[in-house]
């Protein structure tokens, strides 16, 4: 791990060389309308070694340290989020799994190409048919000779068509033709023609323009070494790797969000509306207050995951603080974004402009990893689960006892103090879900607080998760049970009244 100057000095140096790469050799919002990242743009920014800090100083990188992990991200995503998105994948997805289950002599030999010649390298898991349900994955492999032969189809896999190397997933096939239960981890080294993965079909992504997806065929042959060693399963083994993903959220969220503060801030201050800046506005200074609770809430996560996502922890069990990473953070992106274009106004909407770009981009944070209505539903299902195994129902005298939000739950006391019924139904499940999010950000946002951290950000933005798990709980007690009417044709056109 690199002290703390050395540290410094590296990300001061690459914020320095992005801040004149986007401000006086491009225009970003051109570049972000034009599909793929241009190659000159992708070497500069690789050629200040980004990707180093996800590589163990025993390959020639910086150490792997959470704390600069997402130092890097924070610093890219101010200025682009794909980017930013580009460097998680290639980091979070590939080089910190193979780091921790890769063979020694296959690290070796592609670090070497990570750092020394520009390359990337991604993770393939979804499938056509197989999205959140990502155990029934088709994709299978057999042994053959001194090879595994891997076949299916992959999509949605970022860098899909560019990535130099993948980690592909795969189920092993039994002799009758069926699937193993676990899920395999395979490298594959697009350089090799054995083990070429091939683009079908590109997508048109509603956002992300630097980011190529696509529809892949995979039938490739990759060697018995390319396999990586999981300690137990596959499945535990795709855990670890998830959870520890969806704790490099924070560091994007984190320079995303301050990039939407920023620019709301300094145009809510030079806009004027009858002789007064917006920020004289009562409900524009609600939105900007918004923006920095979220600002301080990625800053809290970012501390978090700093603390405990390092390669040499095991996070198969984190899966419960990994969502509420993944969920809060992603909403709160969306809600940041959809704040600046609401305070900039007719100009933001256009996809030139870094607001209008910004919802887009922002968006599929919510969905990929799990759509957030799911995993809301599973973080309500774990809290649930637990007060069910100690048979206490009420939900404030739960979250006293629970070690992710026993230190806030004096913050939501009045709002909380009622019994949860375990047959809860889903869409409450959800919204419960949302609620516990909040607790656990305060939580987290209290311990920043401890750090020293501005103690006027850390009120404030207290003051906004309040106000929102408020909204949450009347939307849990509402009795409202509306439902689709698939045969709603009858009797469903106005013009029948005349």
């Amino acid at each position: 791990m690199r002290n703390k100057s050395d540290r410094k000095s590296f990300i001061a140096d690459f914020e320095q060389k992005l801040t004149n790469l986007f401000t006086l050799r491009l225009d970003p919002l051109k570049q972000n309308l034009q599909r793929g990242i241009p190659p000159f743009l992708l070497n500069e920014v690789l050629n200040l070694k980004p990707l180093s800090a996800s590589i163990p100083t025993e390959f020639g990188g910086r150490g792997a340290d959470p704390v600069e992990i997402l130092s890097i991200l924070e610093t890219a995503s101010y200025h682009s989020l794909p980017l930013s998105l580009m460097l998680g994948i290639s980091g979070a997805l590939f080089s910190e799994p193979l780091a921790k289950y890769g063979r020694e002599d296959v690290k070796r030999k592609v670090f070497s190409q990570l750092m020394n010649n520009n390359r990337l390298g991604g993770l393939m898991i979804t499938e056509p048919d197989f999205g959140t349900d990502a155990l029934g994955m088709q994709t299978n492999y057999k042994k053959v000779e001194d090879t595994y032969h891997i076949q299916g189809t992959k999509h949605w896999a970022g860098l899909s068509g560019h990535a130099d190397y993948w980690l592909m997933t795969a189920r092993k096939q039994k002799d009758d033709l069926s699937l193993n239960r676990d899920i395999d981890f395979f490298l594959c080294d697009s350089s090799d023609p054995n083990q070429q993965v091939i683009a079908e079909e590109y997508y048109n992504n509603l956002g992300l323009y630097f980011i190529p997806y696509a529809k892949n065929r995979v039938d490739i042959h990759v060697p018995v070494n390319y396999k990586l060693e999981p300690k137990t399963t596959g499945i535990k083994l795709m855990q670890d790797l998830l959870h520890r993903s969806r704790m490099r959220f924070p560091g994007m969220a984190l320079g995303f969000i301050k990039r939407m503060m920023d620019e709301a801030i300094a145009h809510t201050k030079e806009r004027f509306i009858g002789g007064r800046p917006l920020t004289a506005f009562d409900q524009v200074q609600r939105r900007l207050a918004e923006l920095q609770a979220w600002f301080t809430a990625a800053s809290a996560f970012s501390k978090n995951a700093a603390e405990i996502s390092g390669i040499q922890n095991d996070l198969e069990k984190q899966g419960l603080i990994a969502n509420v990473h993944k969920t809060m953070l992603s909403e709160m992106m969306q809600k940041a974004s959809q704040s600046l274009l609401t305070l900039v106004g007719a100009a933001g909407y256009r996809q030139d402009h870094l607001a209008g770009r910004s919802i887009t981009d922002s968006r599929p944070f919510m969905i990929f990893e799990g759509s957030n209505d799911v995993i809301f539903n599973q973080i309500a299902d774990s809290f649930v689960k637990g007060m069910e195994r100690i048979k206490e129902m009420n939900l404030l005298n739960y979250i006293k006892t629970h070690p992710l939000t026993t230190k806030a739950s004096d913050l939501f006391a009045k709002h909380i103090n009622f019994n949860i019924s375990s047959n809860l139904n889903q869409r409450k499940r959800v919204d419960l879900g949302e609620l516990l999010g909040y607790i656990v950000t305060a939580q987290l946002t209290l311990e920043l607080g401890e750090s020293g951290f501005n103690k006027d950000l850390i009120n404030n933005a207290l003051s906004v998760f309040r106000e929102k798990a408020a909204s949450l709980v009347n939307s849990i007690h509402e009795a409202s049970e509306a439902f689709c009417l698939e045969d709603y044709l009858p009797h469903s056109q106005w013009q029948e009244s005349f």
